[in-house]
């Protein structure tokens, strides 16, 4: 080993040492972990502690995106997703355009950035990054419908900004600036990326179906990510909206109908792991690039660039939702607007995109600069005052009965692993009959009072009936539909048969979506509103 790959290695362990620490701290004094980050990051950047480790654009793209994309999509529920997919679309798709042409514009006519490396920093800089903010909500008690808005929105418009950010890097590149071939290149990656996602996924999520070894099914899972983000790339179509669909594909089948409960917590285990490495490197090698006299010494610029960002989003979030509570019945209060408006942070996306961009760009350092400006700005100050905006406004819904209901399902579920554990435990030989018996009499006994409770609870409180029971119909549904396949492959049925059974499941799939989801929604909008 030289001594130069010696020093790079102690410096990316000296990395993870301060994001380790950083993450002990922050548990601590209650500041969410990616602002501490940020803070952090900062001093390394004055202290120059890792002199000498870059990142190239290829590293950027195709060693940190995937996880980071495929990690937020896994952890999405699809039947949320769909309930909202209205108000997630219209935020991820012309959201996202409308964004980059108003963020673009300012930067151009105020700063005098030419026009296509504004509209560079406008593509980076549009995707959202809500981890701090779901925790808060979660903390919180925030409605669920708008943690998926939020959420969801970001999941997809990481995906949009990215492919935008693609396709002006090339316009740059070659010099030709055709906005029409632009939304036509945009429209093909798109949908190639969204294709071999959604295939690749699937046909990872019927493979994970004859595995039954977490180590080997999260593995698989980590594979997937990578190849999709490659093949995709290699065949000119967006890596990046192929990652995020085939998370969506593991995250809602995979896990639900191919996992068993030891891969489940093993799989949210690993990826919780590498996302916290990834996000840790980027937002310390950040150091690297910019100090502190530089950001106050461009403290002008990056107001600017701030405000420019804010407008923006103003530009999107209220005529978005003022046309959709104006044609459907999905309608989004005045008071969640200011919080999506708000609560719209960035930050891992737009710096690892910023870090991998060429040397030779014009005004590249300027673009460095007002990054992260804005993401410090976004992430401390929106950051912060979130908490209080909420509790200012009271859209907090959630009671205590239903915190006491996830509370005790929560215990009832890690409960029920337990039991399969020990079962397992018993069967491969590592336990004594006593032991196995003494466990199992014990979480028995939990499991009763659990349920004798939860029943009282959910049989006094009409939301969570509601709630329980379009979730077991979902569920019963899905496992049908998964047992018809299964039946398929094994030749039990034919084909024929099999397509007419899907249908009927299909259909019942709509009607359950068109009717008791919709009407919980609206029993849940109404106490809202109130």
């Amino acid at each position: 080993m030289d001594q130069t790959t010696a020093i790079q290695e102690i410096q990316l362990l000296s990395l993870l040492l301060i994001a380790v620490t950083v993450a002990v701290i922050t548990k601590y004094i209650r500041i969410p972990y990616t602002i501490s980050l940020v803070l952090v990051g900062l001093l390394v950047g004055t202290s120059r502690i890792i002199e000498g480790v870059e990142l190239s654009e290829e590293v950027v793209f195709y060693i940190f995106l995937p996880p980071l994309l495929f990690e937020g999509a896994l952890r999405m529920d699809f039947q949320h997703l769909r309930e909202n997919a209205i108000s997630v679309a219209f935020l991820a798709v012309p959201g996202v355009i409308v964004s980059v042409a108003v963020i673009g514009s300012i930067i151009h006519y105020i700063l005098g950035i030419s026009f296509p490396v504004s509209l560079l920093f406008a593509a980076l800089i549009t995707p959202t990054d809500p981890v701090s903010v779901l925790a808060l909500f979660k903390r919180l008690g925030a409605p669920t419908k708008l943690s998926t808005i939020l959420e969801g929105e970001s999941v997809f418009n990481d995906g949009t900004g990215i492919v935008v950010f693609g396709i002006i890097s090339g316009m740059i590149l070659t010099g030709e600036i055709d906005f029409i071939k632009g939304g036509i290149d945009f429209i093909s990656v798109s949908l190639g990326g969204a294709l071999i996602g959604i295939v690749m996924g699937y046909a990872t999520y019927k493979v994970l179906g004859y595995i039954n070894d977490h180590l080997i099914e999260v593995t698989i899972t980590l594979i997937l990510a990578f190849s999709v983000f490659l093949i995709a790339e290699q065949l000119h179509v967006s890596g990046v909206i192929g990652v995020v669909f085939a998370g969506l594909v593991i995250g809602n089948y995979g896990q639900v109908l191919s996992m068993s409960p030891t891969t489940r917590v093993a799989l949210v285990t690993v990826w919780d792991f590498v996302v916290f490495i990834v996000n840790s490197l980027i937002f310390l090698l950040i150091g690297n690039e910019i100090h502190i006299e530089r950001l106050i010494s461009s403290v002008e610029d990056i107001s600017i660039a701030i405000a420019a960002v804010l407008i923006a989003r103003l530009f999107v979030v209220y005529p978005v939702f003022g046309i959709i509570n104006f044609c459907t019945r999905d309608r989004i209060p005045l008071k969640w607007q200011h919080i999506i408006s708000w609560g719209g942070l960035h930050g891992t996306i737009p710096i690892a995109l910023v870090l991998g961009l060429p040397k030779t760009l014009p005004d590249r350092e300027l673009i460095l600069t007002l990054t992260f400006g804005v993401v410090l700005f976004s992430l401390v100050v929106q950051g912060l005052t979130l908490g209080p905006l909420i509790s200012k406004f009271r859209i907090i819904t959630i009671s205590q009965k239903e915190r006491e209901y996830e509370e005790k399902l929560g215990r009832a579920i890690a409960i029920k692993a337990a039991k399969e554990e020990i079962k397992n435990m018993y069967q491969a030989g590592e336990i004594s009959l006593t032991i196995f018996n003494e466990f199992l009499d014990k979480y028995e006994k939990q499991t009763d009072e659990l349920a004798k409770d939860i029943a009282a609870i959910v049989s006094d409180h009409e939301i969570l009936q509601k709630e329980e029971r379009a979730l077991v119909k979902r569920r019963a549904l899905l496992a049908k539909k998964s047992a018809v396949q299964d039946a398929l492959r094994r030749g039990v049925i034919s084909e024929h048969v099999a397509r007419i059974l899907a249908e009927e499941i299909d259909v019942e799939l709509d009607l359950l979506y068109h009717g008791e989801v919709e009407e919980l929604t609206d029993t849940r909008g109404d106490a809202i509103q109130t």
